[in-house]
């Protein structure tokens, strides 16, 4: 671990200094690749299938693995902490301080979301895009919610984390650009485009890399997707 003083990463306001978001973004994208196959190999021996607990047991592998990192993970990391009703991202990731007065900054953020043809059916493309329940659009969607600002809104970077329960990388990625290029197509604000479907990076055992930019209304966020293979 690099060690950087609190004074040099803080300003008096807890604003971030240095290293940069993006070198701190990267940090915590390398960390994940390199430990995410052991968590992999735990979860093939648990019988953890549901989104929910599969988050909270990736929150508490991040926090605990991350001992001797300068960053930690909150589960359900609220996007206002202001509001008692404020949506919250999945997993959010806090610069470590050592003066307790400090609240700790956010560095990112990240959804999970399981990539299995075992949901309903109307929530299949959830990894992207939420559903239609009595007339009304649920903007449950993992890229959707990036999109709409939902998460994310002061970010430049931030993540998904894909749980692949069945078939393969590359089926799963060819599904989710094809429903990106169907949204492309429909008169939505803000509107979909083709440039924003996954672009594959590394393979590398069970885990998958993919890149892709949402282009919401009026800034751009560049999405790291981790996918870890659970299929036996």
């Amino acid at each position: 671990m690099i060690n950087y003083p609190t004074e040099r990463m803080l300003g008096g306001t807890g604003t971030l200094l240095g290293p940069s978001p993006n070198a701190l973004f990267n940090m915590v994208v390398e960390f994940l690749k390199a430990h995410l196959p052991q968590f992999t190999e735990s979860l093939l021996n648990s019988k953890i299938e549901k989104e929910n607990g599969l988050n909270s047991r990736l929150s508490r592998f991040i926090t605990n693995a991350a001992d001797q990192e300068i960053f930690f993970a909150e589960r359900e990391s609220m996007e206002d902490e202001t509001r008692g009703n404020s949506p919250a991202t999945d997993i959010g990731i806090y610069l470590k301080v050592d003066d307790t007065g400090i609240d700790p900054p956010k560095i990112t953020v990240f959804e999970g979301k399981r990539l299995t043809t075992k949901l309903p059916s109307k929530r299949r493309r959830e990894y992207v895009i939420g559903h239609e329940e009595e007339g009304k659009h649920i903007q449950c969607g993992g890229i959707e919610r990036f999109k709409l600002s939902i998460h994310a809104r002061d970010f430049k970077q931030a993540g998904m984390i894909g749980y692949l329960q069945d078939g393969t990388p590359d089926s799963w990625r060819g599904k989710i650009n094809s429903w990106i290029t169907e949204l492309s197509c429909q008169p939505l604000n803000p509107a979909w485009l083709e440039q924003e479907q996954l672009t594959l990076l590394a393979m590398d055992g069970r885990v998958t890399e993919c890149s892709s930019m949402v282009y919401r209304n009026g800034s751009q966020l560049r999405l790291t997707h981790l996918w870890i293979n659970l299929v036996s």
